[in-house]
């Protein structure tokens, strides 16, 4: 009999990757979509077959609604994408009536702020200075402490959203003071090297897999102050060790028994191939946009998601370096993205003529 997945936020590219990964194995899941957003809806409808509208996860009515559709559909397991469901499902866990693999909800409480984030690290592994921008006051201790360009980001939010690289107090206060942001902006170096990605799975404080991702450049990044949009134009799957190393002790240092998909975002602090290594992000409870990339180089990492968050037995993958390195991914606003391996890329592209 097949098991019933819920998929929240199936709108967006998460979740769509998390469907687009299971597509081999509908004779084992039956996928229903929710989102808050109707027209969203339509937009992951084909992915799935049965979709639902949810109230913001904001809203009073959100787990009440959720539990309804988890009872309607006899779901299984519900697989939050979006932050703010993910808090909200992870708060309300035991409410909901299904199974859910998510960290403990003070694990995602740390992730979901990056200032706690940076202050929970900090003891134990490096990290550059930065200011929580309380008052116009912290604005001068910024540019005191660290020297300019600085990067301003707001504590919680994902994609980029709001941020600034400023080379003046003036431009850091304006740039606050225009979005009314004193205790939501935090202020740190710019880091200028590598954009690295690494994802885990655990089960039960095992690490079972993961997989490294490098960030060539963002699309749409024309358009942002900082050139980064959180939405990827151009990245590919890598085996890097150094990542593999700082990316577990982080999950670890953070969360003493993981459990379930951790995702920790990694910039080398320049351009200089010995640069240091520096987390800059750390999400937790989730999948992210990537999931159906490393489908296709060879790690169906919402598979095994849903295997060991139901019980289920799968083989066994390393647990480091799981995914193929050299896979491409090319997105672009109105297209599925394009997976394809370093040696396929010019298959069929005129060079000489």
């Amino acid at each position: 009999m097949k098991k019933t997945i819920v998929l929240t936020g199936i709108g967006g590219n998460t979740a769509q990757g998390i469907a687009r990964s299971l597509k081999t194995h509908m004779d084992e899941y039956r996928l229903v979509g929710t989102d808050s957003d109707r027209y969203n809806l339509l937009l992951g409808k084909k992915y799935v077959e049965k979709t639902y509208l949810l109230p913001p996860a904001s809203s009073a009515s959100y787990i009440d609604k959720l539990s309804r559709i988890v009872k309607l559909e006899k779901a299984d397991l519900l697989v939050p994408s979006p932050d703010p469901e993910v808090y909200v499902v992870s708060k309300y866990r035991d409410e909901i009536g299904t199974q859910v693999m998510l960290p403990s909800h003070k694990t995602i409480e740390i992730a979901q702020d990056k200032w706690i984030t940076y202050n929970t690290l900090r003891p134990y592994i490096y990290q550059p200075s930065a200011v929580l921008v309380e008052d116009s006051r912290d604005v001068l201790e910024a540019f005191t402490k660290i020297n300019p360009p600085l990067w301003i980001r707001r504590r919680r939010g994902s994609g980029g959203s709001k941020s600034l690289v400023v080379y003046t107090p003036i431009q850091a206060k304006t740039w606050i003071d225009y979005w009314d942001g004193y205790g939501e902006f935090i202020a740190t170096r710019l880091l200028t090297g590598r954009n690295l990605s690494w994802i885990g799975l655990y089960d039960k404080g095992k690490l079972v897999l993961s997989g490294g991702y490098l960030r060539i450049r963002y699309f749409m990044n024309s358009i942002s102050p900082t050139g980064v949009t959180g939405n990827v134009n151009l990245g590919v799957t890598i085996h890097d060790n150094d990542l593999n190393s700082l990316a577990e002790e982080t999950v670890k240092t953070i969360d003493k028994h993981p459990h379930g998909v951790y995702t920790v975002d990694v910039k080398a602090e320049n351009r200089h191939s010995s640069s240091k290594l520096v987390v800059t992000e750390v999400n937790a409870g989730r999948l992210h946009m990537s999931a159906y990339i490393y489908t296709v180089a060879g790690l169906n990492i919402p598979y095994y998601y849903i295997k060991h968050a139901l019980g289920e037995d799968v083989i066994e993958v390393p647990p480091r370096n799981s995914v193929k390195p050299g896979y491409f991914t090319i997105r672009s606003t109105d297209n599925e993205p394009v997976t394809i391996s370093f040696r396929e890329i010019n298959r069929g592209i005129v060079i000489d003529y």
